[in-house]
């Protein structure tokens, strides 16, 4: 595996074992069994959301989307998992 850009950091989780079981397998069919990529997803997931958390705040925080906005926002800024056909 080659080195990532920037150094990296290592860490220990527990996780519940159903957790665990879910990033196993999703790193399994997704990155050949690279769980750090999966977490790497789901940490850019929760920048991304950290961000508009800020956007909304940075309004002087008068007002949150709705859920349904934001699932709108979500598919439009390309934030939605995509269905296989």
């Amino acid at each position: 595996m080659k080195k990532r850009p920037g150094g990296t950091t290592h860490l220990s989780i527990s996780l519940p074992t159903d957790e665990a079981k879910l990033l196993k397998r999703r790193a399994k069919r997704v990155y050949d069994g690279n769980v750090s990529r999966v977490v790497s997803d789901a940490i850019r997931y929760i920048a991304y959301e950290e961000g508009r958390d800020a956007l909304i705040a940075s309004f002087g925080g008068k007002g949150a989307p709705a859920p349904e906005e934001a699932a709108r926002l979500d598919a439009a800024w390309g934030l939605v998992a995509k269905k296989s056909a």
